[in-house]
């Protein structure tokens, strides 16, 4: 009953907030009483009976549950645990009796009536974190000149809105702020709140199931902008039936986090009302840039997370080097590819026959066809690697202690940890050639998006951990 009450007092579920009541849990034309549980660190949904499941109910990919007027949608299910027995109270009455357990990975709250084939059209996110990159504005100025003045025009999508971005086949990303006034005459107050929210609108409708996976989209970008994981209070969603209920929020566990940054790395900087930082204005096109991926280089922006909530020092450096090399390798030949193929394959009988004895022919053929593949490695890791430290301005590369000539070093420092060969470095080396690639790694991601090294270049010192590469001689 207590977690009831404080959904219908928060109106749409909080992130950070613990909620746990009594559901009844739907199971094709049955119903089942349970008990669902939704914490930052853990969602359950326990189901308890005594009549029979549906055959494959401990295999549900979505489970429906009401508590009162709330209804739950309820997705990424795994069976945590299972429990039956018979229950004898004399001698010809026997109850089955049993007990599953599920995790849960994403949650969908509504109020009202719901149809399983109702669709997200988007969805918006309150967060602290987007205060601190957003800054202070020239329209947040304008925001308060006008409520005092009685002009403000409430309709959020009119006075308030900082920025719409259109996402090329995707959407629109939008910035705007959410005006909230209070007056209460007992507690001697009165003003206007108008807390910023990012809100992004699909061109075409998302399932509810796919929802979570377009939230995390959206929120491993901004952890890039961000520098690290950052709280999220409230995340809405905006449905296209137009009888769909209101106060549709979603939750899900929020672990394995790194530590929230207490200033953004790259902030917005668009529109400032001051600005003392001397920082670059965010190129809002690098949004649109970002949804073009496909999705085969998409997921590195969210494996650079992974790799940055790993607690070692090794799997961090690793990790972070194999998405620099795989952003920075580039191919070249020594010789025209058609010209080698056809020179091997008028040569290959003298080759052999000149090699006669000197290896078995299997030998001699393999050799021969991998001449081929040889041509194409013109470029190793330790020169694409400094081919694209070349791009930063020469101002930021006196600026660090690491030079192109320590390349090869960390080169061989990753062949030799991921060979399992013996090795010896302090944890201070580590920790330079760790920022060291960090910082190449975070400006080739954010050249992915369509920001050149020289804009990345002048917000990239502020990376955790980037003291350890600067040179505090200059």
């Amino acid at each position: 009953m207590d977690g009831v009450k404080q959904l219908f007092d928060d109106k749409v579920l909080n992130l950070g907030k613990t909620y746990s009541y009594p559901v009844s849990v739907r199971d094709m034309d049955k119903l089942f009483a349970g008990k669902l549980t939704l914490s930052p660190d853990r969602c359950t949904l326990r189901v308890m009976g005594e009549r029979n499941t549906s055959y494959d109910f401990s295999q549900s990919t979505k489970i429906e549950c009401s508590a009162f007027n709330m209804n739950f949608l309820l997705f990424e299910l795994s069976i945590h645990g299972h429990n039956s027995q018979c229950l004898q109270s004399a001698v010809d009455e026997q109850v089955a009796y049993f007990e599953y357990e599920f995790e849960v990975g994403f949650v969908v709250c509504f109020e009202g009536h719901f149809h399983s084939f109702d669709d997200a059209i988007g969805f918006c996110v309150k967060s602290e974190m987007t205060k601190k990159w957003i800054g202070y504005t020239e329209l947040q100025q304008e925001l308060v000149e006008k409520y005092h003045t009685r002009t403000l025009n409430t309709n959020p999508m009119s006075d308030s809105m900082e920025f719409n971005q259109i996402l090329k086949g995707y959407g629109q990303l939008r910035l705007f702020y959410h005006f909230q006034s209070h007056h209460n005459v007992y507690e001697f107050s009165s003003g206007l709140n108008f807390p910023p929210k990012l809100d992004i609108q699909f061109d075409s409708s998302v399932s509810m199931s796919d929802l979570h996976f377009e939230y995390k989209k959206f929120y491993h970008l901004m952890t890039l902008l961000i520098g690290s994981d950052f709280k999220v209070n409230e995340v809405t969603v905006t449905s296209g039936c137009q009888t769909f209920p209101s106060n549709i929020s979603v939750y899900f566990p929020n672990t394995n986090r790194t530590h929230e940054r207490d200033y953004p790395v790259f902030p917005l900087g668009l529109n400032l009302k001051f600005n003392d930082r001397d920082l670059p204005e965010f190129p809002l096109e690098a949004f649109s840039n970002y949804y073009l991926l496909d999705e085969k280089e998409r997921i590195i922006f969210t494996r650079y997370l992974r790799y940055q909530r790993m607690k070692s020092d090794e799997e961090r450096f690793l990790g972070f080097f194999r998405l620099l090399e795989s952003l920075t390798t580039k191919s070249s030949t020594y010789v025209e590819p058609e010209s080698l193929e056809a020179f091997l394959k008028e040569s290959k009988a003298c080759i052999l026959g000149k090699l006669k004895g000197k290896g078995t022919s299997k030998d001699i053929k393999k050799l021969i066809s991998r001449i081929d593949r040889l041509n194409t490695m013109k470029y190793n890791t330790s020169k694409c690697i400094e081919d694209f430290l070349k791009k930063l301005p020469d101002e930021t590369k006196a600026s660090i202690v690491v030079t192109d000539e320590d390349v090869q070093d960390i080169v061989n420092l990753r062949n030799k940890i991921t060979h399992a060969d013996a090795y010896t470095i302090d944890d201070r080396e580590l920790e330079k050639y760790t920022s060291f690639i960090n910082a190449l790694l975070y400006l080739a991601l954010l050249e992915r998006i369509g920001i050149h090294p020289e804009l990345g270049s002048k917000v990239v010192y502020r990376l955790d951990g980037y003291h350890h590469i600067q040179n505090h001689s200059n």
